[in-house]
């Protein structure tokens, strides 16, 4: 059968009709599970190595689960009779559903647990398997590990058997606090025969839209926190801290809301300052896609941090509006700040064809010319009389300050370490020149947050088909081409 799909002609001939036969024999035939039977005694097979554990529950032979964890750490250092017992009690646990109410077969391969139940002394930890061992009806038997091959083989190999799923718990609450809410208990109450207007019910949830209806609660307050001074948030001001709720929650007064607590933010009081135009600038030509045309700016003078740093190098996607602040040293020759340029852009998003900046001490003429000699990069450098020639990065380092003077606090010379936090809360908010975040412009789609790991409706922002989704980020692209040139006619 692989031959005939290595074929440039797809024909079916009747060596391959007995492959497909026999396909078919295999995938039905042992070691297939099998359904429980209750009437049928069921047998344990257990075994651990230094890796993990492992477990078959069987009837008959025939096998009807499996099981396999990972040992941690510590666990590792248990001696070989401790990693057998351990196997066995966690194999109960977790089939404790079939095992509790009938009388079983337990399989082991460590003949010292034959004894378990004629030790005089016992660990604390052994005593108290013991006792979890002692509501179940079993016989314990060995079993030579040659012998007992499927459990022996689960506890070697883990690597593939497990997922870590993260989830926001608490909503379930609110299930029951909509139909005696004023603002959506009349809209619950006609959702329940049916979707009314934009309104429908979803796994006990309200939504309207496909956003998750909040009800009068203090998880309202909870979610505009959220949106505004988490960690991944910013502290930006009420319209990006009302798009991030927005995209995602609704109740009536939302905006309200929202507005009335970043007046009262006091983090945002203390530390941000009023922005001031330095002078006039022309705007550059609008970009074709992201990551071709770049500004770069350096910001000096800051804290010299526990690992050295006092300067971030600011790098700004001209048309997604994305940003990089990288942590570097005043100091770093040309040489140096190329490399971190490589290490930290590049490597991200490839070449750009311009680069944007003035004419700082960073940028010797030996750095220009690197570039230019290996990238075919062309340059444009700002006018003497007005540094703000693009004013792209004017913009994002008053940002910056403000971001900085949000997150430090008092551990001032910790900046570098919450950079990853500032640049993320940035490309998530939503830009006042393109209307869209530098995320969704640049990949078509926005990273989750913790607001999104909530219940929601599942939706496909973009089509599933590779080729379709191309022509959704171009159509994209063109929107936010035209939105930037109407905003730069206003500037």
């Amino acid at each position: 059968m692989t031959e005939i799909l290595r074929a440039n002609q797809f024909e079916w001939s009747r060596d391959a009709q007995v492959s497909f036969d026999a396909l078919k024999q295999q995938l039905s035939s042992t070691p297939t599970l099998a359904l429980p039977d209750f009437h049928q005694a069921f047998e344990v097979e257990c075994d651990a190595s230094n890796v993990g554990i492992g477990a078959v529950l069987t009837q008959g032979g025939h096998p009807v689960a499996y099981f396999s964890e990972k040992l941690s750490d510590a666990r590792r250092k248990y001696s070989t009779y401790g990693k057998e017992f351990y196997a066995i009690v966690r194999a109960l646990q977790h089939w404790s559903h079939y095992l509790l109410s009938s009388e079983f077969v337990l399989f082991s391969d460590h003949e010292a647990l034959r004894f378990l139940n004629h030790q005089k002394k016992l660990k604390a930890r052994h005593a108290k398997w013991s006792e979890f061992l002692s509501a179940f009806h079993y016989v314990l038997k060995h079993k030579a590990g040659h012998s007992n091959q499927v459990a022996d083989a689960l506890s070697r190999r883990h690597l593939l058997l497990q997922t870590l799923q993260t989830k926001v718990v608490g909503f379930e609450v609110i299930q029951d606090l909509y139909a005696k809410d004023a603002e959506f208990g009349p809209i619950w109450q006609q959702c329940l025969q049916g979707p009314f207007k934009l309104f429908h019910i979803s796994n006990g949830y309200l939504f309207f839209k496909q956003r998750l209806c909040i009800p009068n609660c203090s998880l309202r307050l909870t979610l505009i926190s959220e949106s505004h001074e988490g960690d991944l948030a910013g502290h930006f001001e009420r319209e990006k801290s009302e798009a991030l709720l927005g995209e995602n929650f609704y109740w009536p007064s939302l905006s309200k809301h929202v507005g009335r607590f970043v007046r009262s933010c006091s983090v945002c009081k203390r530390a941000k300052t009023s922005s001031t135009n330095a002078g006039m600038y022309t705007p550059l030509p609008v970009p074709s896609s992201p990551w071709v045309d770049i500004s770069l700016d350096f910001v000096v003078g800051l804290p010299r941090t526990q690992r050295n740093k006092d300067s971030i190098m600011v790098v700004v996607d001209r048309f997604s509006k994305m940003v990089h602040f990288v942590p570097c040293q005043k100091t770093l020759d040309a040489t140096h700040v190329a490399d971190l340029f490589f290490k930290e852009i590049v490597r991200l998003h490839g070449i750009p064809k311009t680069i944007t900046s003035d004419r700082d001490v960073k940028f010797l003429s030996h750095f220009w010319r690197t570039l230019w000699g290996k990238f075919g990069t062309k340059l444009q450098f700002s006018s003497a009389a007005h540094p703000q020639t693009d004013g792209q990065t004017e913009t994002v380092n008053i940002s910056l300050g403000n971001l900085l003077r949000c997150f430090v606090g008092k551990n001032i010379k910790q900046w570098d370490l919450i950079l990853a936090q500032i640049e993320f809360a940035f490309n998530r908010s939503v830009n006042q020149a393109t209307k869209k975040t530098p995320f969704e412009v640049a990949y078509g789609y926005n990273p989750l947050t913790p607001l999104e790991l909530v219940p929601m409706v599942q939706t496909a922002v973009f089509s599933p088909d590779a080729e379709q989704r191309s022509v959704e980020i171009q159509q994209l692209h063109q929107q936010v081409r035209d939105t930037i040139a109407k905003h730069n006619r206003k500037c």
